[in-house]
Protein backbone atom coordinates (compact mmCIF):
# COMPACT_ATOMS: atom_id res chain seq x y z
CA UNK A 1 0.00 0.00 0.00
CA UNK A 2 1.40 3.67 -0.98
CA UNK A 3 1.48 6.02 1.58
CA UNK A 4 -0.73 8.82 1.23
CA UNK A 5 2.66 11.66 1.41
CA UNK A 6 4.21 9.86 -1.79
CA UNK A 7 4.71 11.74 -4.60
CA UNK A 8 1.98 9.76 -7.03
CA UNK A 9 -0.77 10.31 -4.56
CA UNK A 10 0.00 14.05 -4.67
CA UNK A 11 -0.31 13.91 -8.46
CA UNK A 12 -3.70 12.82 -8.35
CA UNK A 13 -4.72 14.68 -5.56
CA UNK A 14 -6.95 17.52 -6.75
CA UNK A 15 -5.57 21.01 -7.03
CA UNK A 16 -7.57 24.40 -6.27
CA UNK A 17 -5.21 26.71 -7.43
CA UNK A 18 -6.72 27.02 -11.16
CA UNK A 19 -10.30 28.32 -10.22
CA UNK A 20 -8.72 30.23 -7.41
CA UNK A 21 -6.48 31.87 -10.34
CA UNK A 22 -9.23 32.12 -12.84
CA UNK A 23 -11.32 34.11 -9.73
CA UNK A 24 -8.59 36.30 -8.85
CA UNK A 25 -8.25 36.93 -12.88
CA UNK A 26 -12.48 37.86 -13.63
CA UNK A 27 -12.03 40.51 -10.27
CA UNK A 28 -9.17 42.00 -11.57
CA UNK A 29 -10.21 42.62 -15.04
CA UNK A 30 -13.72 43.73 -13.84
CA UNK A 31 -12.14 46.21 -11.34
CA UNK A 32 -10.03 47.33 -14.29
CA UNK A 33 -13.69 47.99 -16.41
CA UNK A 34 -15.52 49.49 -13.62
CA UNK A 35 -12.51 52.15 -13.42
CA UNK A 36 -12.60 52.63 -17.01
CA UNK A 37 -16.46 52.94 -17.03
CA UNK A 38 -16.58 55.40 -14.28
CA UNK A 39 -13.62 58.04 -15.85
CA UNK A 40 -15.59 57.45 -18.88
CA UNK A 41 -18.88 59.21 -16.76
CA UNK A 42 -21.54 57.50 -18.30
CA UNK A 43 -24.99 58.12 -16.84
CA UNK A 44 -25.98 54.34 -16.47
CA UNK A 45 -22.40 53.73 -14.05
CA UNK A 46 -23.36 56.60 -12.26
CA UNK A 47 -27.06 55.59 -11.83
CA UNK A 48 -26.08 51.67 -11.66
CA UNK A 49 -22.73 52.89 -8.69
CA UNK A 50 -25.71 54.65 -6.71
CA UNK A 51 -28.39 51.86 -6.78
CA UNK A 52 -25.52 49.64 -5.24
CA UNK A 53 -24.35 52.51 -2.64
CA UNK A 54 -28.25 52.89 -1.70
CA UNK A 55 -28.72 49.20 -1.06
CA UNK A 56 -24.62 48.58 0.90
CA UNK A 57 -25.39 51.83 3.06
CA UNK A 58 -28.27 49.43 5.09
CA UNK A 59 -25.61 46.74 5.29
CA UNK A 60 -22.68 49.06 6.24
CA UNK A 61 -24.28 50.71 9.14
CA UNK A 62 -25.67 47.09 10.59
CA UNK A 63 -21.76 46.02 10.22
CA UNK A 64 -20.69 49.23 11.89
CA UNK A 65 -22.94 48.81 15.03
CA UNK A 66 -20.68 46.35 16.70
CA UNK A 67 -17.42 48.78 16.28
CA UNK A 68 -19.79 51.40 17.27
CA UNK A 69 -20.94 49.52 20.74
CA UNK A 70 -17.48 48.34 21.73
CA UNK A 71 -16.15 51.93 21.44
CA UNK A 72 -18.83 53.19 23.39
CA UNK A 73 -18.26 50.57 25.91
CA UNK A 74 -14.43 51.30 26.12
CA UNK A 75 -15.13 54.90 26.50
CA UNK A 76 -17.62 53.97 29.75
CA UNK A 77 -15.34 51.99 31.03
CA UNK A 78 -12.34 55.16 31.19
CA UNK A 79 -14.75 57.34 32.46
CA UNK A 80 -15.50 54.16 35.47
CA UNK A 81 -11.85 54.03 35.83
CA UNK A 82 -11.28 57.92 36.44
CA UNK A 83 -14.53 58.15 38.14
CA UNK A 84 -12.51 56.33 40.91
CA UNK A 85 -9.49 59.02 40.75
CA UNK A 86 -12.13 61.81 40.74
CA UNK A 87 -13.77 60.14 44.03
CA UNK A 88 -10.58 60.01 45.72
CA UNK A 89 -9.34 63.41 44.99
CA UNK A 90 -12.67 64.80 46.18
CA UNK A 91 -12.38 62.82 49.54
CA UNK A 92 -8.80 64.43 50.47
CA UNK A 93 -10.13 67.73 49.22
CA UNK A 94 -13.05 67.25 51.83
CA UNK A 95 -10.84 66.30 54.18
CA UNK A 96 -8.62 69.65 53.75
CA UNK A 97 -12.19 71.61 53.31
CA UNK A 98 -12.96 70.38 57.15
CA UNK A 99 -9.39 71.54 58.57
CA UNK A 100 -9.79 74.66 57.10
CA UNK A 101 -13.30 75.16 58.17
CA UNK A 102 -12.29 74.31 61.78
CA UNK A 103 -9.30 77.15 61.35
CA UNK A 104 -11.98 79.27 60.44
CA UNK A 105 -14.70 79.06 63.16
CA UNK A 106 -11.72 79.20 65.80
CA UNK A 107 -10.37 82.30 64.11
CA UNK A 108 -13.54 83.92 64.26
CA UNK A 109 -14.10 82.58 67.65
CA UNK A 110 -10.86 84.79 68.55
CA UNK A 111 -11.73 87.84 66.26
CA UNK A 112 -15.21 88.07 68.24
CA UNK A 113 -12.90 88.03 71.63
CA UNK A 114 -10.52 90.66 70.50
CA UNK A 115 -13.18 92.77 69.98
CA UNK A 116 -15.15 92.20 72.93
CA UNK A 117 -12.22 92.98 74.57
CA UNK A 118 -11.14 96.14 72.78
CA UNK A 119 -14.86 96.91 72.82
CA UNK A 120 -14.64 97.95 68.83
CA UNK A 121 -16.76 99.11 66.70
CA UNK A 122 -17.82 97.23 63.31
CA UNK A 123 -17.26 99.29 59.95
CA UNK A 124 -20.71 100.01 58.34
CA UNK A 125 -21.64 98.41 55.08
CA UNK A 126 -21.14 100.35 52.42
CA UNK A 127 -23.97 101.35 49.77
CA UNK A 128 -24.15 101.02 46.06
CA UNK A 129 -25.97 101.58 43.21
CA UNK A 130 -24.75 99.07 39.84
CA UNK A 131 -25.41 100.49 36.28
CA UNK A 132 -23.73 100.20 33.25
CA UNK A 133 -21.35 101.99 31.17
CA UNK A 134 -22.76 103.30 28.01
CA UNK A 135 -19.58 105.03 26.56
CA UNK A 136 -16.30 105.06 27.31
CA UNK A 137 -13.09 108.40 25.69
CA UNK A 138 -10.03 106.65 24.69
CA UNK A 139 -7.22 108.47 23.61
CA UNK A 140 -3.45 109.42 23.37
CA UNK A 141 -4.67 112.02 26.76
CA UNK A 142 -7.76 110.59 28.28
CA UNK A 143 -9.42 107.47 29.87
CA UNK A 144 -12.63 107.75 30.81
CA UNK A 145 -16.32 105.92 31.00
CA UNK A 146 -19.27 106.79 31.13
CA UNK A 147 -22.54 105.12 33.61
CA UNK A 148 -25.78 105.41 33.69
CA UNK A 149 -25.70 106.73 37.11
CA UNK A 150 -26.57 110.35 38.39
CA UNK A 151 -27.68 112.47 40.84
CA UNK A 152 -30.64 110.86 41.20
CA UNK A 153 -29.29 107.85 42.10
CA UNK A 154 -27.74 109.40 44.95
CA UNK A 155 -24.41 109.84 43.01
CA UNK A 156 -21.48 112.48 44.03
CA UNK A 157 -18.45 113.40 42.59
CA UNK A 158 -15.64 111.35 44.29
CA UNK A 159 -17.26 107.92 44.75
CA UNK A 160 -15.44 104.53 44.33
CA UNK A 161 -15.89 102.69 41.01
CA UNK A 162 -15.52 99.11 41.22
CA UNK A 163 -16.55 96.07 39.36
CA UNK A 164 -16.36 92.37 39.96
CA UNK A 165 -12.29 92.29 39.84
CA UNK A 166 -11.67 95.06 41.55
CA UNK A 167 -11.25 99.16 41.54
CA UNK A 168 -11.87 100.74 38.31
CA UNK A 169 -11.81 104.28 39.29
CA UNK A 170 -13.84 107.24 40.58
CA UNK A 171 -16.45 109.87 39.54
CA UNK A 172 -15.11 113.17 38.51
CA UNK A 173 -18.17 114.50 36.92
CA UNK A 174 -22.16 113.55 37.84
CA UNK A 175 -25.41 114.90 35.69
CA UNK A 176 -28.59 114.31 36.58
CA UNK A 177 -28.94 110.72 34.75
CA UNK A 178 -25.03 109.74 33.91
CA UNK A 179 -21.62 110.71 35.44
CA UNK A 180 -18.31 110.40 34.05
CA UNK A 181 -15.91 107.71 35.55
CA UNK A 182 -12.05 108.69 35.73
CA UNK A 183 -9.98 105.01 34.89
CA UNK A 184 -7.15 103.92 37.01
CA UNK A 185 -4.65 104.11 33.63
CA UNK A 186 -5.44 107.86 32.98
CA UNK A 187 -2.80 110.01 33.03
CA UNK A 188 -4.46 112.09 35.89
CA UNK A 189 -5.53 109.55 37.92
CA UNK A 190 -3.51 109.27 41.46
CA UNK A 191 -4.18 106.37 43.78
CA UNK A 192 -2.92 106.09 47.34
CA UNK A 193 -2.08 102.14 47.89
CA UNK A 194 -1.13 99.89 50.09
CA UNK A 195 1.24 96.99 48.78
CA UNK A 196 2.61 94.03 49.64
CA UNK A 197 1.94 91.87 52.82
CA UNK A 198 3.72 94.41 55.16
CA UNK A 199 1.30 97.22 54.03
CA UNK A 200 4.20 99.81 52.23
CA UNK A 201 2.65 102.79 51.63
CA UNK A 202 3.01 104.11 47.62
CA UNK A 203 1.09 106.19 45.00
CA UNK A 204 -0.71 104.11 41.83
CA UNK A 205 -0.26 106.49 38.80
CA UNK A 206 -1.76 105.99 35.46
CA UNK A 207 0.09 106.73 32.18
CA UNK A 208 -2.28 106.04 29.49
CA UNK A 209 -0.94 102.27 29.55
CA UNK A 210 -2.24 98.79 30.59
CA UNK A 211 -0.40 99.09 33.77
CA UNK A 212 0.32 101.69 36.73
CA UNK A 213 2.95 103.17 37.83
CA UNK A 214 3.75 102.58 41.79
CA UNK A 215 5.82 105.89 42.96
CA UNK A 216 6.89 107.18 46.20
CA UNK A 217 7.38 103.71 48.08
CA UNK A 218 9.57 104.47 51.21
CA UNK A 219 13.49 103.18 50.48
CA UNK A 220 14.03 99.88 50.91
CA UNK A 221 10.86 98.52 50.05
CA UNK A 222 10.45 94.88 49.76
CA UNK A 223 7.86 94.13 47.47
CA UNK A 224 7.90 91.25 45.37
CA UNK A 225 5.74 90.63 41.74
CA UNK A 226 2.33 88.92 42.61
CA UNK A 227 2.01 91.10 46.01
CA UNK A 228 -1.43 92.32 46.33
CA UNK A 229 -2.05 96.16 46.07
CA UNK A 230 -5.31 98.08 47.37
CA UNK A 231 -6.24 101.18 48.60
CA UNK A 232 -5.02 103.14 52.21
CA UNK A 233 -7.98 105.43 52.09
CA UNK A 234 -5.66 108.33 53.68
CA UNK A 235 -6.65 110.76 50.85
CA UNK A 236 -10.07 110.53 52.52
CA UNK A 237 -12.24 109.69 49.52
CA UNK A 238 -11.77 106.42 49.26
CA UNK A 239 -12.79 103.25 51.51
CA UNK A 240 -9.60 101.62 52.55
CA UNK A 241 -9.09 97.74 51.37
CA UNK A 242 -10.27 98.38 47.78
CA UNK A 243 -8.47 95.69 45.49
CA UNK A 244 -6.35 97.48 43.01
CA UNK A 245 -4.04 94.83 41.82
CA UNK A 246 -0.71 92.74 41.89
CA UNK A 247 2.66 94.59 42.00
CA UNK A 248 4.55 93.65 38.53
CA UNK A 249 7.92 94.75 37.33
CA UNK A 250 11.19 94.91 39.55
CA UNK A 251 13.01 96.89 41.56
CA UNK A 252 13.16 100.53 40.98
CA UNK A 253 10.52 99.81 38.10
CA UNK A 254 7.70 98.45 39.91
CA UNK A 255 4.39 98.83 38.11
CA UNK A 256 0.70 97.62 39.48
CA UNK A 257 -1.63 95.76 37.16
CA UNK A 258 -4.66 96.08 37.72
CA UNK A 259 -7.49 93.08 38.32
CA UNK A 260 -10.21 94.85 36.25
CA UNK A 261 -9.93 95.25 32.98
CA UNK A 262 -10.52 98.64 31.90
CA UNK A 263 -10.75 98.18 27.86
CA UNK A 264 -13.81 96.22 27.97
CA UNK A 265 -15.75 97.26 31.52
CA UNK A 266 -19.58 96.37 31.46
CA UNK A 267 -21.50 96.37 35.04
CA UNK A 268 -19.81 98.24 37.20
CA UNK A 269 -21.09 99.80 40.98
CA UNK A 270 -20.45 102.89 42.65
CA UNK A 271 -19.32 102.62 46.49
CA UNK A 272 -21.40 105.46 48.08
CA UNK A 273 -19.01 106.15 51.15
CA UNK A 274 -19.23 109.93 52.12
CA UNK A 275 -15.73 110.99 53.53
CA UNK A 276 -15.25 114.57 54.76
CA UNK A 277 -12.86 115.45 51.98
CA UNK A 278 -15.75 114.59 49.80
CA UNK A 279 -18.26 116.30 51.63
CA UNK A 280 -16.01 119.63 51.01
CA UNK A 281 -14.99 118.76 47.56
CA UNK A 282 -18.95 117.95 46.21
CA UNK A 283 -21.35 119.86 48.73
CA UNK A 284 -25.22 118.85 48.94
CA UNK A 285 -26.09 121.68 46.45
CA UNK A 286 -23.79 120.96 43.97
CA UNK A 287 -25.92 119.34 41.82
CA UNK A 288 -28.03 122.62 40.90
CA UNK A 289 -28.13 123.64 37.14
CA UNK A 290 -26.59 120.62 35.90
CA UNK A 291 -26.71 119.78 32.14
CA UNK A 292 -26.37 116.93 30.45
CA UNK A 293 -22.92 115.24 30.12
CA UNK A 294 -20.83 114.46 26.42
CA UNK A 295 -19.29 111.00 26.18
CA UNK A 296 -16.05 112.44 26.38
CA UNK A 297 -14.32 115.52 28.48
CA UNK A 298 -15.17 119.03 26.71
CA UNK A 299 -12.09 121.10 25.86
CA UNK A 300 -11.56 123.63 28.86
CA UNK A 301 -14.35 122.26 31.43
CA UNK A 302 -13.67 122.60 34.71
CA UNK A 303 -13.78 119.08 36.46
CA UNK A 304 -14.61 118.67 40.43
CA UNK A 305 -12.28 116.89 42.66
CA UNK A 306 -12.60 115.14 45.66
CA UNK A 307 -9.16 114.43 46.66
CA UNK A 308 -7.30 116.71 48.73
CA UNK A 309 -4.19 117.88 47.24
CA UNK A 310 -4.59 114.92 44.46
CA UNK A 311 -5.07 116.98 40.60
CA UNK A 312 -7.93 114.70 39.32
CA UNK A 313 -8.90 116.59 36.07
CA UNK A 314 -9.17 114.66 32.88
CA UNK A 315 -9.04 117.68 30.85
CA UNK A 316 -5.56 119.67 29.94
CA UNK A 317 -5.15 122.12 32.13
CA UNK A 318 -6.04 126.01 31.19
CA UNK A 319 -3.74 128.04 29.03
CA UNK A 320 -2.28 131.59 31.02
CA UNK A 321 -5.14 133.30 28.98
CA UNK A 322 -7.68 131.25 30.14
CA UNK A 323 -6.44 131.55 33.60
CA UNK A 324 -6.40 135.27 33.49
CA UNK A 325 -9.45 135.50 32.43
CA UNK A 326 -10.86 132.85 35.69
CA UNK A 327 -9.03 135.05 37.74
Amino acid sequence: MRERGSPLFRRHRPSWRAPVELLSFGLYFLCAVLLVLSRIGHGAISDARDGVVDLSAPLLEVASLPAIEARRAMERVELYMAAFDEVDRLKKENEELKQWEWRTKLLERKVAHLRSLLNAVEEPALVYATGRVIADARGPFVRSALINLGRRDGLRIGYAVINGDGLVGRTVDAGHSVARVLLLNDLNSRIPVLAGPAGVRGLASGDNSTELQLDFLPEGAALYPGDEVYTSGSDGVLPRGLRVGVVAGSLGAYKVRPYAELNSLDAVSVLFFDAPALTRADPPGASDGLGALSAAPVAGQKTATASAGLPMTVVPPPTGEQAQAER
